[in-house]
């Protein structure tokens, strides 16, 4: 069944990126993207449109760009480099989908993991992302993956702490299987996907301490805790490093993955700020004279001192302020269907089919947000680790936006584990949840 539900995701994610023929522009972060990865392919550096060094955008969607444009046998099947990236896209949406089931069945059962894959695989917004050149469909894959290696961390681990005292026993979780030698490894592979993944979104960096309560409920012990989360921070420290130095050398400053959170931060905390993305040209071109990566640097400094004074000074504004975060955050889902048409730059559906799709993505989005709702008694749990863990997921990916700024294309990394929330949801309405099976040590 499972093979199945993968498949149709698959073919559902073809299907619309032949349908949408996306074409990047350089108006828009999809475009953005595309021309880095293309000055990368061609050995031209990580550069603006103008050719100036930069360090604004995080390279590791970029560098898979690059990758797909670089292998692509342009001179025997065409320029189709974008497709065949738009068609990776499409393959991690699917694989999304099977770690959607995997990790359903380690928190919930086989039925929740299931219908979690099933409304995953049918979800309108995560089928639009596949068909832009944007950073959501590899990051939630990232994501999600990681996901899985900490809950499998746990389950595969020899039945010792990482200090080699004895494992305490955890409340409702079990690991399924113990293999010896095996937790270090696993451990590694967490902390160079952690890694990557922060490489493409920098929010990941912090995903170690974002799972500190999983694996303080699953040990029992806060110090063995403590020690997992600190290793795989240190390896994903590892994976960002390079980069690091890179920017370094180009900029003389640290600037540990991009240089854009400053203006993010701004964004949401000063003057004319409403809670959701808009244009501030008054910081972004602040200093037209500097080298663009010394001006980077400035700017980036700027926007998080000017956005932290503006907060002290104006703490109720900051209140209404979140809250409106919040609403942009989460009111709609539409927001990817506007990016395959780079927001009416390449316009190829009829307003008739636009209105619907929209419709059908946002009552989509609705049901899936009430199903939710509904089986919150099912999913809301501080005392099954694997479900903590989704919780603090969900919870942290809310809280990254509030401290910046809301956006309805930002939720959709977290929307396979809300389609995990709506399966307990529809479990509950037709009498069949299940606790999750537990499986002798």
């Amino acid at each position: 069944m499972i093979a199945a539900i993968v498949l149709l995701a698959l073919a559902l994610r073809l299907g619309w990126i032949a349908y949408a023929s996306f074409t990047p522009t350089l108006s828009d972060d999809a475009g953005r993207y595309d021309l880095l990865g293309r000055s990368l392919a061609d050995n031209a550096g990580y550069i603006n449109p103008n050719g100036t060094t930069t360090m604004f955008w995080p390279p590791g969607y970029p560098l898979v760009l690059a990758s797909v444009y670089k292998l692509w046998p342009e001179g025997a099947l065409g320029d189709h480099e974008v497709s065949a990236a738009l068609a990776l896209n499409a393959v991690l949406g699917a694989a999304t989908v099977l770690l959607v089931y995997a990790i359903g069945r380690r928190a919930f059962d086989d039925r929740t993991a299931m219908l979690g894959a099933l409304l995953t695989a049918l979800f309108p917004s995560l089928i639009f992302l596949t068909g832009v050149t944007l950073t959501e469909t590899l990051f939630t894959f990232l994501a999600l993956l990681a996901v899985w290696l900490i809950i499998e961390l746990d389950d595969r681990r020899d039945g010792a702490h990482l200090d080699g005292a004895p494992r305490a026993g955890s409340a409702g979780f079990q690991p399924a299987s113990r293999r010896p030698g095996g937790s270090l490894l696993l451990l590694a592979v967490t902390g160079v996907v952690i890694g990557f993944a922060a490489l493409v979104r920098g929010q990941a960096l912090l995903l170690p301490l974002v799972a500190l309560p999983f694996w303080w409920r699953a040990t029992g012990r806060l110090r063995d805790a403590l020690l997992r989360a600190a290793g795989t921070a240190a390896i994903a420290m590892l994976v960002v490093a390079p980069w690091t130095v890179r920017n370094y050398d180009v900029s003389g400053s640290l600037v540990v993955i991009s240089s854009n959170a400053g203006v993010d931060f701004y964004i949401g905390h000063s003057p004319g700020a409403d809670g959701r993305g808009r244009i501030v040209d008054d910081l972004v071109f602040r200093y037209p004279d500097r080298p663009q990566p010394e001006a980077e640097v400035q700017i980036n400094r700027d926007g998080f001192r000017e956005g932290i004074e503006y907060a002290a000074k104006h703490p109720l504004r900051e209140v209404t302020l979140s809250a409106r975060k919040l609403f942009w955050l989460y009111d709609r889902d539409d927001e990817a269907l506007k990016w395959n048409e780079a927001h009416g730059e390449h316009r190829f559906l009829s307003a008739a089919a636009r209105t619907t799709l929209a419709a059908v993505s946002n009552v989509y989005y609705w049901l899936v947000l009430a199903l939710a709702v509904a089986g919150i008694r099912s999913w809301l749990s501080l005392r099954d680790p694997a479900r903590l863990l989704l919780v603090s997921l969900v919870a942290y990916w809310t809280l990254v936006h509030v401290a910046f700024f809301g956006d309805p294309r930002f939720h959709a990394s977290i929307m396979p584990v809300v389609a995990l929330f709506a399966a307990c949801g529809l479990n509950r309405a037709f009498g069949r949840i299940r606790p999750r099976a537990r499986v002798p040590a």
